[in-house]
């Protein structure tokens, strides 16, 4: 909920420890960035983001906007209403879901910012796809009670195999209890071993 990656950089707060931020740059082996969205600490709820792009919401700042755009990464600073954009979009470099009460015109901006077509659905019957599925460029990993129907449409879209899991002793909402990207990932503290055996294997780590 706190911070959002891609293969290049890992962004959290400007409050972060030091001793977290290393943690990422060994495991997640990409420069971390300080930073804010809308002036708070919410940026994994705000942002969406690839290795090509990121979607800002109204919320966001002209000096942060500015500051994501110095990281040469694509920035489109969405008026959409619906502004939590972890929510509504899950994103890899292949391609990504999106919530279904998105306007088509809006969904053509991100799209064209992150470089990806974007397919609209339900999973678990939640709109909010961006956290009910963890997506990654050789998996993915999706909420435990999304159907088959919803595991095959969203491998289609993500255009990689996964599989359904939780994390944090049992909470489906998989993207805001795991960051990952292709060199590794981190998990919050409560999730289990077990867990963290489902998540490796759906984003095809083993």
């Amino acid at each position: 909920m706190f911070m959002r990656t891609n293969d290049s950089f890992t962004l959290v707060p400007h409050d972060t420890p030091e001793k977290l931020v290393q943690h990422l740059r060994e495991h997640l082996k990409t420069e971390v960035v300080r930073t804010s969205i809308g002036e708070t600490n919410m940026i994994g709820v705000y942002s969406a983001m690839n290795s090509n792009g990121i979607v800002l919401p109204n919320i966001a700042t002209q000096e942060e906007v500015a500051a994501f755009k110095a990281l040469g990464l694509n920035v489109y600073h969405s008026k959409e209403p619906s502004n939590a954009h972890g929510n509504n979009v899950s994103a890899s470099d292949k391609g990504g879901l999106l919530n279904p009460h998105i306007s088509r015109a809006e969904c053509k901006r991100m799209e064209d910012v992150l470089g990806i077509e974007l397919v609209q659905m339900h999973i678990a019957k939640y709109a909010t796809v961006g956290s009910a599925c963890l997506p990654g460029n050789n998996g993915f990993l999706i909420h435990y009670a999304a159907n088959d129907d919803e595991l095959k449409a969203a491998s289609d879209a993500l255009k990689v195999k996964g599989d359904r899991g939780t994390v944090n002793m049992g909470t489906g909402f998989v993207a805001f209890g795991i960051m990952a990207n292709r060199n590794g990932y981190v998990s919050g503290a409560a999730t289990t071993a077990f867990e963290l055996g489902r998540a490796e294997s759906a984003l095809g780590y083993i």
